[in-house]
């Protein structure tokens, strides 16, 4: 058996963009043991009492961890932030293989996300729910002026992005010259 400690750092690298851009654990989670397992999920369970690490939460989802539950559910009430409540909902979500009341919570919460970049970061955690309440408000943005916005909620749905992308070149006025014209 791999030394627990040395594993959870394997697992959950510090919270920067250093050590989290690109960054995916699934791999490490799928080589555990058995007993590893065990082991990695009972530390896991007591870590988001500390600190909100969603990345904590992705894990024990990956792990299908019915045992964090209800710490999932305390950090879930816990925090103010409509982003994190979407997140950690999403978790319980897919952990149930559904959650009415985790479908709620998204959608309400997500009424709440105005700034551009949160409700970017949130399509595709909205789209795990696999509601069509919830992806009929995705759907609203996908023809969103904004191409991020666009581009990002299109591709939470599986969605074809090419009219979006052409649509953004003729805006910056790419593409719409032959390459011998300057």
């Amino acid at each position: 058996m791999r030394n627990i400690e040395q594993l959870i750092k394997e697992l959950i690298p510090p919270n920067d963009y250093q050590n989290r851009n690109g960054f995916s654990n699934e791999h490490i989670v799928l080589s555990l043991t058995e007993k590893e397992k065990v082991e990695v999920e009972r530390n896991l369970i007591e870590m988001p009492k500390q600190e909100e690490d969603d990345m904590i939460g992705e894990t024990l989802t990956i792990m299908k961890s019915t045992d964090s539950l209800p710490t999932l559910q305390k950090r879930l009430n816990l925090t103010k932030s409509p982003t994190m409540k979407i997140i950690w909902a999403s978790y319980i979500n897919e952990i149930n293989n559904g959650d009415e009341k985790m479908k709620e919570i998204a959608l309400n919460e997500m009424d709440k996300i105005s700034e551009k970049y949160s409700r970017i970061g949130i399509f595709h955690h909205l789209a795990k729910f696999r509601d069509s309440r919830i992806n009929d408000k995705i759907r609203n943005f996908i023809n969103h002026e904004d191409y991020l916005t666009a581009y990002n909620a299109r591709t939470s749905l599986g969605m074809e992005t090419a009219e979006i992308i052409k649509r953004e070149q003729i805006k910056n006025g790419i593409g719409t010259k032959k390459w011998w014209e300057i």
